[in-house]
């Protein structure tokens, strides 16, 4: 389940791992609380540049057969705007890093369990619609798209994405 909380009524949209055999996936949320560690997520406004603790809602990670799908997922109201690409281009910086990291440590155990060319980055704007009616249309997703803007009726179709 992919949850925003907050001031207003929370926003939940399930996850539905069907439509595609043999997908593997977890979902990772983060606290900013929980970035303590590392200092360029620290919450120090006089010391840090605005936009700089920004971070993404979800992160799912979806193994295929060919491919691992790192799906970064900002949920949003209303008008997408700058702030959620804000928030999911530093987590995509950041996962990066995490790929780098893992990279090199693989070399210098001289391992070939991980390749960071097999990993594939979607940015997704997950909006839920209001409208609680059942839409027989598909909404088409071009995953070329930088950022992928997704309305969502209630659900979130991994296989869409990967």
């Amino acid at each position: 389940m992919i949850e925003e909380k907050g001031e207003l009524e929370p926003q939940r949209v399930a996850i539905d791992g069907t439509g595609r055999k043999n997908l593997l996936w977890t979902l990772y949320r983060f606290s900013m609380d929980d970035f303590n560690f590392l200092p360029f997520f620290a919450k120090h406004p006089d010391k840090v540049p605005e936009g700089l603790c920004k971070f993404c809602d979800y992160i799912l990670i979806v193994e295929t057969k060919l491919n691992t799908f790192v799906l970064l997922i900002e949920l949003k109201r209303g008008q997408t705007g700058g702030n959620a690409e804000k928030q999911l281009h530093a987590s995509e910086i950041f996962m990066k890093y995490i790929f780098a990291t893992a990279s090199r440590l693989h070399q210098d155990f001289q391992s070939d369990l991980f390749n960071a060319n097999e990993i594939v980055i979607r940015k997704i704007k997950l909006k839920k619609k209001a409208s609680s009616k059942i839409t027989t249309k598909m909404q088409n997703i071009d995953l070329n798209q930088n950022y992928i803007q997704y309305d969502s009726v209630g659900s979130f179709p991994i296989a869409k994405f990967c």
